[in-house]
């Protein structure tokens, strides 16, 4: 029973262990939003056009998104996935994007980071 307890312990990864990021199509990512989310973001400086709703509240840039502190693609994937019909505080809807949808959205919002942005490994 030790022996099994010990090879149990010595196999289970550390509490704050690095997950491995969330991988994702960046190029299908943009055309999602843009197609999805140009409505109220701003995705990227050359979208086809502004936003239709500008605020309040008023809906963060893409980049701004990707450049808060303790934004990570776990945390990113988290927020698109459980996002109510209309959540609190908000007037984003949940758009029920499929799981590829969402890590490819998460990739393409996290290639905007600044370098200097970028969380330490």
């Amino acid at each position: 029973m030790a022996v099994v307890a010990a090879s149990t312990a010595w196999a289970a990864p550390p509490i704050n262990a690095q997950t491995k990021p969330i991988e994702g199509d960046t190029t299908a990512g943009r055309d999602m939003a843009l197609l999805a989310c140009t409505g109220c973001h701003v995705v990227e400086p050359n979208q086809p056009f502004k936003p239709l709703y500008p605020g309040p509240p008023f809906p963060p840039d893409f980049k701004d998104i990707a450049n808060r502190p303790n934004v990570a693609a776990t945390s990113l994937q988290h927020q698109l996935d459980t996002l109510a019909a209309v959540p609190d505080n908000s007037h984003m809807p949940n758009l029920s994007l499929s799981s590829d949808e969402v890590r490819d959205v998460v990739a393409f919002i996290l290639s905007l980071r600044d370098k200097s942005a970028a969380p330490a490994q």
